[in-house]
């Protein structure tokens, strides 16, 4: 006897999806109670209903037509979803979320769907976050509906339990919170990508950037490179904001968590504040002259008759041309050549930053005869490096 096919358990998704609004809403419902069909499979029905009654919806898109029975749609769906939060998709859950806002539907459809989508944020992606502003709004996208989903997120950590006590009184019980650190940074790193979507909106306030980026700063991540961007991307689409606002913002980062290339891109970013490239400065150092002591050791063990400390003190001698020599002029010393060129012009913008702020404070502190007798400075080489500022440039 040949093996009987196997039937799928969804067998009976898309024949229902031909069934009229209401009469859908009983069989499900009728379904749910018997609670023979996992959450799974019922999430899944969902779906394909609003695929197919929501032209449009698989895509993101609003359908255009008869709003009334699209939102009808909308807010049955939502008032099915099975009570399980893997029953469904972060993603369907925020297409769901959109289609309710552009069609109006009621704030408790609403609020249920940022309830649950915070339940699962660690699942969404940056363009499911992208959610229009309702028409009438200067702002392109949608950023206090977004800041609600993440209040959501972090209530988890707060979840409180009605309990009844012996004396029949509500006592209110704190759990512990249940937020991994996995989800926590996947979280603040979809939030950084989130925000560098956001920043190329000329209108968009600072306000809402910042109160945003601050949700999620107790999260702790290892690099702060994605705020970076963010910052940098702000700050580059809304120029003319006033220095305090730029210091506002720029506080929202700790320059110690930023990458080599990140401090790189900083030391030479005009539209930062001198403080924080200057805090960014001294890092670079530190990285770049590591780096160049772990290349000039390799070269040492290769076959050199000096030590690290030996190569390091000729190269600085000589400027990297001993170097050069003793390699025969191969690669590898155009490379030490290079690193050493780097090290210089850093150490240089080092010395004209110290030399700002030394003389921004003498002014504060001395008076004018002081300021104009530190002026008149015999070191040649620090009168050539006063214009600092105008020597540093973007490159974003």
């Amino acid at each position: 006897v040949g093996n009987r096919p196997v039937v799928p358990k969804d067998w009976w998704v898309e024949d229902l999806c031909e069934l009229e609004i209401d009469l859908y809403k009983r069989v499900i419902m009728s379904i749910k109670t018997q609670a023979v069909i996992s959450h799974e499979v019922i999430g899944e029905a969902l779906k394909a209903f609003a695929l197919k009654r929501l032209p449009g919806f698989s895509k993101g898109m609003i359908p255009n037509g008869d709003t009334a029975k699209f939102r009808s749609t909308v807010d049955t769906i939502v008032w099915l979803l099975p009570a399980d939060k893997c029953s469904v998709s972060c993603s369907f859950l925020l297409k769901l979320l959109k289609a309710a806002i552009f069609m109006d539907s009621g704030e408790r459809a609403k609020r249920e769907l940022v309830r649950r989508i915070g339940q699962q944020l660690e699942e969404a992606s940056v363009n499911d976050l992208l959610i229009r502003a309702p028409e009438g709004e200067t702002a392109r996208y949608d950023v206090d509906t977004v800041q609600q989903i993440v209040e959501e997120f972090l209530m988890q950590e707060q979840n409180a339990e009605i309990e009844s006590t012996a004396a029949h009184e509500l006592q209110e019980v704190r759990r512990p919170g249940i937020l991994s650190d996995a989800s926590k940074l996947m979280v603040a790193k979809l939030v950084d990508g989130y925000l560098a979507e956001i920043a190329k909106d000329p209108n968009l306030p600072l306000s809402k950037f910042v109160d945003l980026a601050e949700l999620v700063s107790g999260f702790s991540r290892p690099a702060h490179d994605g705020l970076y961007r963010a910052i940098d991307m702000y700050l580059k689409e809304h120029p003319g904001i006033s220095k305090s606002e730029r210091k506002r913002i720029c506080r929202l980062m700790d320059c110690k968590k930023l990458s080599v290339d990140a401090c790189m891109h900083a030391v030479q970013n005009e539209r930062l504040p001198l403080r924080v490239v200057v805090q960014c400065i001294p890092r670079q150092l530190k990285v770049s002259n590591n780096q160049h002591r772990r290349r000039l050791g390799c070269c040492g063990h290769s076959g050199g008759a000096q030590g690290p400390q030996g190569e390091l003190a000729s190269l600085r001698l000589g400027n990297g041309v001993g170097a050069s020599e003793r390699n025969g002029g191969d690669s590898k010393g155009s490379i030490d050549k290079a690193a050493i060129n780097k090290m210089k012009g850093l150490l240089m913008s080092k010395k004209i930053f110290t030399k700002l702020w030394s003389s921004k404070s003498g002014q504060g502190e001395n008076s004018g005869s002081d300021s104009s007798g530190s002026s008149g400075s015999a070191n040649p080489e620090e009168a050539k490096s006063t214009p600092s500022r105008n020597r540093r440039h973007s490159v974003s």
